[in-house]
């Protein structure tokens, strides 16, 4: 157990950005206010606030006599853990400035558990895709955007599809897909789908969507061209939205 002083500390300035392909956050062009002067040995919680405020990171100061303060060490929660895990683990709730924590080893004790034992995100996210009356109402409604049969971000083949009613209208996405897109510092479905998205051939870009083969009974979604009543299996399964060029995706990009 530790007898150093706990501080949590909320960001003054800046939100941490999630790169989507290591799932690390970024603090780059981040600052922090600090509750009081730091000290050796203080154990500082920063939190940050994007679609739910969350704790980010622990880190250990060093302070020797005449130096400035820096990290010893500190540790970046892959997983941050939000005020809603914290509350329905522990029943309190996370201060909204920044503080000393009186009872410091106790967080600490809280944060090392929550940490081992991670919930889904969509699971703790008090948003409308936890409300299952609304869910089925975006079902019932549901104009075609499931019909591809693949994650609308990634375009892998759906076993499962999740209605994600993050926007207008639902989007259908896999379990890894909609855990990210209920991230704390998580992306919108167009900018997972784009981070996701083939690369035209022709002129680069990544405005890419699938072709769309068969008798649909109903109109494809906006954008989404029909390819057709014949499936080629050598024939091209994408289309570029900037070009028009028509071409055959790699075939790790299979469902």
């Amino acid at each position: 157990m530790t007898t150093s002083r706990v501080l949590l500390t909320h960001a003054s300035e800046g939100e941490p950005a999630l790169d989507l392909s290591s799932g690390a956050l970024s603090f780059d062009r981040m600052a922090w206010h600090f509750p009081a002067d730091l000290r050796d040995g203080d154990v500082v919680l920063h939190v940050a606030r994007g679609r739910r405020t969350a704790v980010v990171s622990v880190a250990t100061v060093v302070r020797r006599s005449g130096e400035p303060a820096y990290y010893a060490r500190e540790e970046l929660l892959r997983r941050p853990i939000t005020d809603t895990i914290l509350w329905r683990a522990t029943g309190r709730a996370l201060p909204t400035r920044s503080v000393v924590l009186h009872d410091g080893e106790r967080w600490l004790d809280d944060i090392e558990c929550l940490r081992s034992d991670p919930v889904p995100w969509p699971v703790l996210d008090a948003s409308a895709c936890s409300d299952p009356s609304r869910v089925q109402r975006a079902i019932a409604r549901d104009d075609g955007n499931a019909a591809t049969g693949r994650c609308a971000c990634c375009r892998r083949g759906l076993r499962i599809a999740h209605p994600h009613l993050g926007g207008a209208d639902p989007s259908f996405v896999c379990d890894r897909c909609h855990d990210t897109l209920h991230h704390p510092f998580g992306p919108t479905v167009d900018a997972l789908a784009a981070h996701h998205a083939p690369v035209c051939p022709l002129c680069g870009s990544r405005d890419v969507v699938e072709i769309l083969y068969g008798m649909p009974p109903y109109p494809p979604p906006d954008g989404v061209p029909l390819g057709g009543c014949v499936l080629d299996p050598d024939g091209p399964d994408l289309a570029c939205r900037a070009c028009d060029h028509w071409f055959r995706s790699h075939p790790l990009d299979r469902a």
